[in-house]
């Protein structure tokens, strides 16, 4: 058997399930490589506690190389240019060819999608976005807080709805409880539309409890810093004092550049295999977590079509399937397992209490996700996740 080569672009969640489980079923000749640009892994659930004060940055964050599994490679660097024809990627000053490429590169943000969003908005979807947003929080004393998610779709859908929920808890600690107003502005139709209506409704009623306003199917037109208002397509606008953003997400640079995404924005991929399809003649090649595209069997509107959320359960899920997939074909064997569309995700709503919602979305007619009543045992299953997430392997 010939020593072969993987190279797994990305360091987040899928990059590092992929490289952990594949060093588990392959002989120690074959190599593993990662590639990050970034030495340090963290957990995105956590940026809402950078936001809040209550975690730092090394709170949630682990260095990459401590939670890959001993053999793997960790090399890092910027990943320049991805060669399909001679099976290569550039990085700064080096090149690596591979037998079998997984792209992990996940959703590059670029708030310019929208004009005046970077100037005039504070976001918690980077870990410099949150820090700042931190230091605005504190001094902030009450008026309008606008939420706005101007583009779809963006990772980890509940995000944005637990960020004001928690912000509501903490602006009620502070004694600003009527003196500090929030409001959601969504391009949705409803919340995590992918998980069906009975989520969206229960979000919808946890907003309304705690009088967040909700305002779906609103798409923005531009944001005018100056009068500190957001206008909408459709003539309305709304006026705030505190603008927090879920910035445009798009497919990284050098993943358009090598023609891998189709009319989603995404690379599109199998289902089950997470082998990319586009270009046909691109054998070996797999893409997983938001950097791909999933279809989804089920639809719960015959005339709209659902693709899986983007979320890091689900491609640490993505991970471990092409991992199985690869080496089966390495060793000459049948794969053994293949993406089942299942994952969950947390959806923190203040009070150290929290909601894991349970999703099986390759279902038909439609995806299913169940969900319990928040409490603090869900919060604790929260905080056990993130520890086992950053506890080092080596």
């Amino acid at each position: 058997m010939s020593a072969t080569t993987t190279v797994i672009l990305g360091g987040g969640f899928g990059g590092i399930s992929a490289a952990n489980t594949l060093r588990g079923l392959l002989p120690a000749g074959h190599e593993i490589v990662v590639i990050d640009e970034s030495s340090r892994f963290y957990v995105g659930a956590g940026k809402t506690w950078i936001m809040l004060g209550e975690r730092s940055f090394e709170q949630i964050s682990q260095s990459r190389a401590a939670l890959l599994a001993p053999g793997v490679r960790f090399v890092e660097s910027k990943v320049e240019k991805i060669d399909l024809s001679n099976r290569s990627v550039s990085l700064a000053g080096a090149s690596l060819n591979w037998d079998h490429l997984v792209i992990a590169l996940g959703a590059d943000l670029n708030p310019a999608k929208v004009p005046g969003l970077a100037e005039a908005a504070h976001t918690f979807y980077t870990v410099e976005g949150a820090q700042r947003l931190k230091g605005v929080l504190e001094k902030f004393s009450g008026g309008e807080v606008a939420i706005l998610i101007p583009k779809a779709p963006f990772k980890c859908p509940p995000a944005p709805y637990e960020a004001a929920m928690l912000l509501h808890h903490a602006f009620g600690r502070r004694g600003l409880a009527g003196k500090a107003r929030l409001a959601i502005y969504t391009v949705e139709g409803a919340p995590m539309a992918t998980a069906g209506p009975e989520m969206g409704q229960f979000i919808k009623g946890e907003l309304a409890q705690r009088e967040i306003a909700y305002f779906p199917q609103k798409s923005t037109a531009r944001v005018d810093g100056a009068a500190q208002r957001v206008m909408f397509e459709d003539g309305s606008e709304a006026r705030y004092d505190l603008l927090i953003a879920v910035p445009p997400h798009e497919a990284p640079k050098v993943v358009r550049d090598a023609q891998l995404t189709n009319q989603s924005g995404w690379i599109p991929v199998d289902p089950q295999t997470l082998q990319v399809k586009q270009p046909p003649a691109a054998p070996d090649v797999y893409a997983i977590g938001d950097v791909s595209v999933v279809a989804l069997p089920g639809r719960f509107k015959s005339d709209i079509g659902l693709s899986l959320p983007k979320a890091g359960v689900f491609a640490a899920g993505h991970g471990r399937s092409v991992a199985h997939h690869i080496a089966a074909g390495i060793l000459g064997r049948k794969p053994d397992q293949a993406f089942d569309g299942k994952g969950y995700c947390f959806l923190e709503t203040g009070a150290a209490r929290a909601v894991r919602a349970e999703g099986s979305f390759f279902e038909l007619p439609h995806p299913v996700m169940q969900k319990r009543i928040p409490d603090e045992a869900q919060f604790r299953d929260k905080l056990d996740w993130v520890e086992r997430l950053l506890r080092p392997v080596r």
